[in-house]
């Protein structure tokens, strides 16, 4: 598998290239490295694949390699083509590199046409798209340089730096008509050669994006089998019946972040599907110390609504994100975080659990939080899983209490079409004063707290156990 994932890194989203082959976008040396580089890992896999043609793909490798000298692209941060793939190419390279050679002989000839005093300060130098310039010292007094030719031989000013003028003469113009820009002709001609290189390249854009595409499937079920296996996952199943069932389930990112992590059970049955012939399964948990998962005692084998109530920090916005994020991931194709998991196939994952801000937005926080609701109640379907966490605390106490226990009981009052729910909420006199009636499909729990009144510091007195527990806890210890 390591092998099998450093090639894998090296194949390119062959898309993005070919787009920018196609339009004649020159992303520099990279883009043909990507190609280069995803050809070859791609042959490295070839015992992977049936349908991909290597012999073209080592082709077109070979091609690339042949014309694009790598190195000196990064060097020069542009593309650059070997010697002996063009003989024009090649002279003008031969003549460029020999280039200090010949502006050290037109420096001397210069020096010979001045004062003598004055010829060893001057220098010849060359700039791609300006030419040949002779450099002269500036005089610090006038400002001029300290040699500005005669008067059968004008020196052009053409730039100045701090220390130097910069002129053209006769000889300068003479080589400038000889050589021309010279640079500037190389970096043409490479240009050329390497369009000439990306329209045979697109010849083969099928067969280039066909084995990116399944190198990218492939990374992707890679990825997952080494989470799977790193993470110590599960194989989930997943069925028809419209059922979360969930034995030992862990939050993927959570554990990750603590010593040790406790592991809970979940149920929730939602109305079948008439359409499917769905298994009925047993609301019996076999029985350990630990398995906590909710049960019903009705003629229903498990609840549609599962309410959390007790502490805060207690773990309940942890247990309803696991529970959302184990039936995502069984529906992506990846094992999921839990002894075991009975997945049925979910439409939507709707949540209202935080409100993001933004400057931009003229709205309040409870504004956010009553839309992702209105939201989510217009979307939810009996298919659906919806996650509702502490809704109604930004606003009066009264009146978030009234907002949750009416939804609560809009959404139990939908019958059939009612989706899973979870939810967790503060607003204990909803259920105390009775607000929220008994209904067979609704269920409470919360996460186990242990408080010892014998302790000194009220932080010691309080254990959080991280355990679910069927029923209703009464206390959430804001102040502590």
């Amino acid at each position: 598998m390591d092998n099998l994932a450093k090639s894998l890194k090296k194949i390119k989203n062959m898309r993005a290239v070919m787009i920018n082959l196609r339009k004649g976008v020159n992303a520099g040396p990279g883009q043909k490295r990507g190609v280069t580089s995803g050809v070859w890992a791609t042959i490295r896999l070839n015992q992977v694949f049936e349908t991909v043609t290597f012999q073209t793909l080592a082709q077109i490798g070979k091609k690339i390699s042949d014309i694009i000298d790598f190195e000196e692209s990064e060097q020069q941060h542009r593309t650059v083509v070997q010697m002996g793939v063009n003989e024009e190419l090649d002279n003008m390279k031969r003549t460029y590199a020999a280039m200090d050679d010949l502006l050290s002989e037109v420096a001397h000839h210069t020096a010979d046409q001045i004062p003598a005093v004055l010829g060893a300060s001057i220098n010849v130098i060359f700039f791609p798209q300006i030419g040949f310039l002779v450099a002269v010292p500036m005089d610090p007094e006038t400002g001029h340089g300290i040699w500005e030719g005669s008067e059968q031989d004008v020196w052009e000013r053409m730039f100045t730096t701090e220390d130097h003028i910069y002129y053209k003469n006769d000889n300068m113009r003479e080589m400038d008509q000889h050589f021309g820009d010279i640079h500037g002709s190389i970096c043409d001609k490479e240009i050329d050669i390497t369009h000439e290189l990306a329209q045979s390249i697109l010849e083969h854009e099928d067969l280039l994006i066909t084995t990116s595409d399944i190198c990218a499937e492939l990374d992707a079920l890679l990825a997952l089998s080494q989470g799977a296996k790193d993470h110590k996952l599960a194989r989930p199943k997943v069925v028809a019946d419209n059922v979360v069932q969930i034995r030992g389930g862990r939050h993927p990112l959570q554990e990750l972040t603590v010593p040790s992590y406790v592991a809970n059970d979940t149920l929730l049955v939602g109305s079948p599907d008439p359409e499917l012939q769905v298994e009925r399964i047993s609301s019996e948990i076999p029985t350990t110390e630990r398995s906590n998962a909710p049960t019903s005692s009705t003629a229903m084998d498990g609840p549609k609504m599962l309410v959390l109530t007790g502490p805060n920090y207690s773990g309940k916005s942890i247990y309803m994100k696991q529970v959302a994020l184990i039936v995502y991931m069984a529906h992506i194709g990846s094992f999921v975080p839990a002894e075991s998991a009975r997945i049925g196939l979910t439409d939507k994952i709707l949540t209202r659990i935080t409100a993001h801000e933004s400057v931009s937005k003229i709205q309040s926080t409870f504004m956010i939080d009553l839309q992702q609701m209105s939201m989510a109640l217009n979307a939810a379907t009996p298919r659906s899983l919806l996650v509702i966490d502490e809704f109604g605390k930004g606003t009066d106490s009264n009146d978030g209490a009234g907002l949750v226990c009416g939804i609560f009981d809009y959404l139990l009052n939908l019958g059939n079409d009612c989706p899973k729910v979870l939810g967790a909420t503060h607003f204990h006199e909803i259920f105390e004063e009775g607000y929220l009636l008994y209904h067979p499909a609704l269920q409470f729990g919360h996460m186990e707290v242990r408080v010892d009144g014998t302790k000194n510091g009220v932080e010691d007195q309080i254990t959080y156990l991280y355990n679910f527990r069927l029923g209703r806890s009464v206390s959430s210890f804001g102040t502590i």
